[in-house]
């Protein structure tokens, strides 16, 4: 009897398919080595790293090999100087991945430190590698990312004295989808005990988003990128001096890399904030400084990764030549990040203190530079490119403070005073202060507010200006 044309067709289907799933898994575990030799070739180009693969074991369904990494410390005792560990490579080859659970996939690896040459120093489960990555990328090619460093403790001691740190793990997760990676981390708690002190700290908390592919990370290309670090909370006391206890609540640390490809320039924005703290009996909220360094040449860049790269490989002794090799070049590549006229700025720096607030910003940019000067220490060159403008203003109160500090370390510098207590120095700066503040007011270097002081300062086309008043510059 004839067979029907769709129960042919069904039959092929599935005979292809059932040989799809039986070959893919021996492509794939051919394509997964050769991506490890790839970034471990990769990972050599990075000094002060190096990586071999070795222990590789192919089969149909699944793969391993063990990398032996090595990183260099020049600078430190020749026993110190280079530290070797080992990491073990699983990975599962697609599309069917047989787990914890039978699931479909391209492929599924995972990296482990086992951390044995670290026992000697940490105590942690004798059951768990001390560091594992995993990875899982679907039939799409979207991977699904976790990492985690176990909990650890470690005894060790200080002048005589016990001291214990106590770490309570690291945990990741992210994804990785075309050019696009997230990730997220955490780690709850780090505490640091000895008799009389104890360091805490709470709630570290990661969110990364970076619009890049891997090969542009271990190029060291720039990219698009967004890191925030959070911190809940960071204490210290000590019961035998209660004065230097200190406490700061929910610090931010973020770092914002922009790119314009076009004009090969990027930018890097970074932010830094307290909301509060109590530090050694100073008390204040709402810190914040903002930095931002924009228009910076990403061809400049790339020839300094390239120069750091050398150096290392080729490290000089003889300063001599370390001199030239700075001169040659910044002769060589200088002009690529001047011409893209570089800016720094503090964007904003603030506080309200105890003793009152203060706000500020301050704003450089290098402009119209096409060609570098015969000396690159030429002062009327560089005056005559740099814009500049800063705007401060502080309570009356923060401004006394600041004068205080000056006036204190002025004092600790004379040698008629070499006898004289803290408490006195303090006492003699404090009468100083009002002096100092309404001389500096006369001078028109401050300016008074209905709150405090202000400065408003400009330079431009090598005139310079302090609250409207003109300035002198260092120029021949």
């Amino acid at each position: 009897m004839q067979k029907s044309p769709v129960v042919i067709i069904w039959a092929g289907l599935a005979v292809a398919a059932v040989t799809g799933i039986a070959i893919a898994p021996k492509i794939i575990g051919l394509s997964v080595i050769d991506s490890l030799n790839a970034h471990v070739a990769q990972i050599n180009d990075i000094p002060p790293y190096k990586a071999m693969v070795k222990e590789v074991n192919s089969g149909w369904f699944n793969s391993s090999a063990v990398i032996t990494v090595s990183v260099s410390f020049p600078e430190m005792d020749a026993d110190q100087q280079t530290f070797t560990f080992d990491l073990n490579f699983d990975a599962q080859h697609g599309p069917v991945l047989m787990g914890e659970s039978l699931t479909f996939g391209r492929e599924a690896w995972s990296l482990s430190y086992q951390g044995e040459n670290l026992r000697s120093n940490l105590d942690f489960a004798a059951d768990q590698a001390f560091y594992v990555f995993n990875a899982k990328t679907d039939l799409l090619g979207s991977t699904a990312i976790s990492d985690h460093i176990v909990p650890f403790n470690i005894q060790t001691t200080e002048n005589d004295e016990p001291v214990s740190l106590s770490f309570s793990g690291y945990q990741g997760s992210g994804d990785v989808h075309g050019n696009n990676i997230t990730y997220i981390a955490n780690i709850d708690k780090v505490s640091i005990d000895s008799t009389n002190k104890q360091a805490n700290i709470d709630n570290i908390h990661v969110d990364s988003q970076l619009k890049a592919n891997m090969e542009q990370i271990f190029s060291g290309e720039m990219y698009d990128s967004l890191v925030k670090v959070t911190i809940a909370s960071m204490s210290f006391t000590d019961s035998e001096n209660p004065s230097l206890n200190s406490n700061i609540q929910n610090t931010l640390l973020s770092g914002e890399s922009v790119t314009d490809r076009n004009k090969k320039i990027f930018h890097i924005l970074s932010s830094y904030s307290v909301e509060r703290y109590d530090v050694m009996g100073s008390v204040g909220q709402d810190l914040r400084l903002n930095v931002d360094m924009k228009n910076l040449s990403s061809d400049f860049i790339k020839a300094y990764q390239a120069q750091i790269q050398n150096v290392v490989k080729n490290p000089q002794s003889d300063p001599n030549a370390v001199q030239q090799q700075l001169m040659d070049f910044l002769n060589n590549n200088l002009l690529d990040l001047l011409i893209a006229s570089p800016e720094f700025n503090i964007a904003q720096v603030s506080g309200n203190l105890e003793q009152g607030k203060f706000n500020g910003q301050l704003f450089t940019k290098l402009v119209n530079i096409t060609h570098l000067p015969d000396n690159l220490l030429d002062n009327a060159f560089w005056l005559s490119h740099l814009q500049a403008s800063t705007h401060i203003e502080l309570d009356q109160s923060v401004a006394e403070m600041i004068a205080v500090l000056v006036l204190e370390s002025q004092l600790k510098a004379n040698p008629e005073l070499a006898q004289a207590t803290p408490e006195q120095i303090n006492e003699i700066a404090m009468q100083q202060a009002p002096i100092m503040l309404q001389n500096l007011e006369q001078q028109g270097l401050l300016e008074a507010t209905a709150e405090g002081y202000q400065l408003v300062a400009e330079l431009k086309d090598s005139q310079a200006n302090i609250n409207g008043n003109p300035i002198p510059l260092p120029i021949p």
